[in-house]
Order: C-alpha cells, then structure tokens, then sequence
C-alpha cells in the first residue's frame, strides 16, 4: 500500500534527541541531511535534502544503489521516498533560515504519481497542504528530478508541466549523467540545471566542451546553474571564471543535519 494520508506517514515517524524528525519504515531509519548552496558572494541560496538510510543492523546504505536496486518492490521505493520528503521538509521548516529554497529529489516514478496531467492524487494534495501549515510556499521547494530513464517520456512531461503551474521549482539534477540530458532539459524546461561533478573533473582536466555545452543549453533555457561537487579551491577558482551562479561542494559545506549547518556565509 502506498502512504498517502497524514495518519499513515504519522505512524512511521519520530524525533530524534537533536529534535529531528526521521522515519522508520520496512525495518530502515530515515534521517535527514543538508548540503548548503551559495551564490556567487558566497550567501546560502538553498539547501539540498539528503536522504541517509540504515538497515536494521544500523548498516548505511547508499540511497542511489538503494533506489536503483531491482530487488526492491516500487511500492517500498516510492513509500521510503514519500517519507523522506515528509521529514526533510518538517526539519527545513524547523530550522531553516528565511528566504532558503529546500532541493527535494524525486524519482521519475514519484514525479509522475504525484502530479498528472488531470488532478494531483491525495499524496499531492497533502503536500500541499502540510508545506503551507508550516509556513513554507511552493516557491520555497524545488523538485531535483534525478537522473534515471523513464519509460514514459509523455506523462513525466506532463506531470513536470503539473508541478511548475502549481508553483514549485523543477531542477534537472547531475546532468550529463544518464538521462540528465540535453533532451530532459528541452523536453521539461526545467528552471534551474545542476551541473554533473564529473563536468567539473572533465573541465579541470582540459576536456572543456560538455561543462561548455551545458552552460549554453542553461543559457538557452534561462535556466539557473548550480555546479555539484566542489572540492578543491582551483575547482571552486575555475567554476567563478565560467560566471556559473550557484555552488556546492564539500570545499564550501558538507551534508550535516540542519540544526548543525552554520547558516552563515562561509
């Protein structure tokens, strides 16, 4: 059964000592990090949502090798997913700082669930619903559509069209990985393009065309850009020269719970 009503996903949820909340679900602990996103003066536009997940022997398990796994059903894939994007935007509210935009990943599947291209099911409805009683707005949140194929290429259009009309933002996450394409990217006009790490590796190491490319393709959509995993100071130096607008990166901020984030501009 796929959670959809405030009492289902209450039943799987709890608050840790630090006053996070996390979720328990199928016998794995959900918890949630931030990784900040700067501008170019370095002040924190936003932050990204990560999901951290642990077995019932308190293993880690990687989210990306735990959503990509064939082994698992869609149905506990979409449930686990729900429920992060439940504790990741009660601890934004919780501690963030105003005027922060939050990044939720989303699967292909759960774009295409959540909205149609007729009316958005229950799940959408009370997202709504909970975003606006904690005092966030749809402007606040963008979807990161990760970048996994879709079979369905009509119907996740149309369900990207649903979630921009009702005010959300919609980024295309590591592109130029897999279907992070410049056919995504044309196909949803996205408003913002998360550029792909190993972009910036090519780049820094004299293969400047596809970090080049996508610059333009952002340029011709007028969509923002936000180049993923900064590391290095030469890296961070070489992406300012490329007037790229927005950073992220271990060299400016790791993944840390929000309540432990700075929030200040580094």
């Amino acid at each position: 059964m796929l959670l959809a009503t405030q009492d289902e996903f209450q039943t799987h949820l709890f608050i840790d000592d630090a006053g996070s909340y996390c979720a328990q679900y199928d016998g794995f602990i959900l918890r949630s990090v931030f990784q900040p996103i700067f501008d170019k003066q370095m002040n924190i536009f936003g932050y990204e949502a990560l999901l951290r997940i642990q077995d019932s022997n308190d293993q880690p398990i990687r989210p990306d090798l735990f959503f990509s796994d064939l082994s698992r059903t869609l149905e506990q894939i979409l449930n686990i997913e729900r429920l992060s994007r439940v504790i990741h935007i009660r601890n934004f509210s919780t501690f963030a700082p105003l005027g922060c935009k939050l990044f939720l990943n989303v699967l292909p599947e759960s774009a295409v669930l959540l909205y149609t291209s007729h009316l958005p099911d229950i799940n959408a409805m009370l997202l709504e619903s909970r975003i606006s009683a904690l005092n966030l707005s749809p402007q606040n949140i963008v979807f990161e559509l990760v970048e996994f194929h879709y079979q369905d290429e009509k119907r996740l259009i149309n369900a990207i069209e649903m979630i921009k009309k009702h005010d959300f933002f919609v980024a295309i996450d590591d592109y130029g990985s897999e279907a992070s394409s410049a056919q995504r990217v044309s196909q949803l006009n996205p408003n913002v393009i998360k550029i792909d790490r190993e972009l910036l590796l090519k780049y820094e190491g004299g293969i400047k065309a596809p970090l080049l490319s996508a610059l333009s393709i952002a340029k011709k959509q007028e969509a923002l850009t936000i180049v993923e995993g900064v590391e290095t100071p030469h890296q961070y130096e070489l992406m300012k020269k490329l007037n790229i607008g927005y950073f992220q990166g271990f060299l400016l901020g790791k993944p840390l719970p929000l309540h432990e984030q700075n929030h200040q501009a580094a």
